[in-house]
């Protein structure tokens, strides 16, 4: 593990604070004290107005042999952020474990304690709608992956495979309320939402390669099978928070799941 120093954070501060500035936090596996050689320092400037000429000079940059990652946010998002459940998983874990490292009226403490009161409960029905309309969303995907392997285009399928697994893992996190610390717990995170043992997260694992294929033939059609039958396992895990608009699509995408032979 690795610590910064105080004398490199006051630096990196006095590079970034202007008069649009409101402050700044530290954020990422320093904050969380899990920096490595190989990491990255996370900063996040929050500022009254985000000017496109600001947004074009935050490539990141290398400070003292650090890579330093610095992003703009503005408190009107960070705040909007904690209210919708897609943004919340990631949001609200964030702040928590975020360190000021400059805060000009209180305003960065105000919004870290909001964080740290904020609960899952008050965003669960806007989860569940949330999870709805992407299942019935993501049926699009089943489709083109379906055509795919009729078509024997790896290209086709592999695309399709790629978005269908990332929005159903997103889908159950978020219904889940499963509040992700770091992007790198991502697939944890996932598996745990499930079940380790459950049935998604055998097909899940299948789907994204971290299990060897049951079969001969091409991958592709390994994991376009585990993807698709993980569409499967989603929609039976989500079935009683499905709005009916939404369950009519869904139920019927799992018909023509089955009935290819999935």
């Amino acid at each position: 593990m690795h610590n910064l120093s105080d004398l490199f954070l006051k630096k990196l501060v006095a590079q970034l604070d202007n008069e649009n500035t409101v402050g700044i936090m530290l954020s990422g596996s320093f904050a969380r004290g899990e920096g490595g050689s190989y990491s990255d320092v996370d900063l996040w400037q929050y500022v009254r107005e985000i000017h496109t000429c600001e947004t074009e000079l935050l490539s990141p940059r290398i400070v003292d042999g650090y890579m330093v990652v610095i992003k703009l946010s503005m408190l009107e998002k960070e705040y909007a952020g904690l209210q919708n459940p897609e943004q919340a998983i990631w949001v609200i874990p964030g702040l928590r474990q975020a360190s000021i490292l400059l805060d000009k009226d209180g305003s960065l403490a105000t919004l870290k304690a909001t964080a740290e009161k904020t609960t899952w409960e008050p965003l669960q029905n806007a989860a569940n709608v949330y999870a709805s309309r992407m299942l019935s969303s993501a049926s699009e995907e089943v489709q083109k992956i379906l055509d795919g392997l009729v078509q024997q285009n790896e290209s086709k399928t592999l695309y399709a495979i790629w978005g269908l697994t990332r929005e159903l893992t997103n889908t159950l996190l978020v219904q889940r309320g499963m509040l992700i610390p770091t992007e790198n717990a991502y697939i944890d995170f996932a598996q745990a939402a499930a079940g380790l043992t459950s049935d998604w997260t055998r097909q899940f694992r299948l789907a994204i390669g971290l299990d060897p294929l049951p079969m001969e033939g091409p991958g592709f059609s390994g994991w376009g099978g585990a993807s698709l039958r993980l569409f499967s396992e989603t929609a039976r895990l989500l079935q009683e928070f499905l709005r009916p608009e939404d369950a009519i699509i869904v139920n019927r995408t799992v018909e023509i799941i089955t009935e290819a032979g999935f």
